[in-house]
This record gives C-alpha cells, sequence and structure tokens, in this order.
C-alpha cells in the first residue's frame, strides 16, 4: 500500500468518530445501533491504529466481536478491509 494513503487512513480511523462509523456503517448496509458505534469507536481509540499491523487488526476485530457480535464484527471487518484496499 501506498505510505501516504496508509498514513492518511490510519489518521481517518485514529480519529473517527461514532456518528461517521454510523453513516460508513449504513454506506456498506450494516446494521449498527448508536451505542455499538460508540463501543466500537472507544476500542479504536484504546491504541494508536495502524492498518498495516494485522496482528493488531485482529485483536480489534475480536474486542469489537465481543461487543458487537460475530456477524456484525465480520462485516465491520470486511468494511476496515475495503477502506484499507
Amino acid at each position: 500500500m501506498n505510505p501516504f494513503l496508509q498514513q492518511m487512513i490510519n489518521h481517518k480511523l485514529n480519529n473517527l468518530s461514532a456518528e461517521e462509523l454510523t453513516a460508513l456503517a449504513s454506506q456498506y448496509n450494516i446494521q449498527l445501533t448508536d451505542t455499538q458505534a460508540v463501543q466500537i469507536i472507544r476500542i479504536l481509540r484504546q491504541e494508536k491504529i495502524d492498518v498495516a499491523d494485522l496482528q493488531q487488526r485482529d485483536r480489534i476485530i475480536r474486542q469489537i466481536e465481543a461487543v458487537v457480535g460475530p456477524h456484525t464484527a465480520q462485516t465491520v471487518k470486511v468494511m476496515f478491509q475495503s477502506i484499507i484496499r
């Protein structure tokens, strides 16, 4: 991935708001409540996101799964992967 693009994606994920996440989820036809979006943002804010770090991405998805369930976590994972590409 282009380093500049990677830096922009990292910045966006590290500064994403719950409202923006809800809007993104809607664009990807993911059912996400406002409460779930806030919980996901809390998880994302626990550490500085680096999309190139596969272990970190997997760890974060597992944390998201604990909050929103496996189906929604999988769709969030797909959404993040599509953003990264």
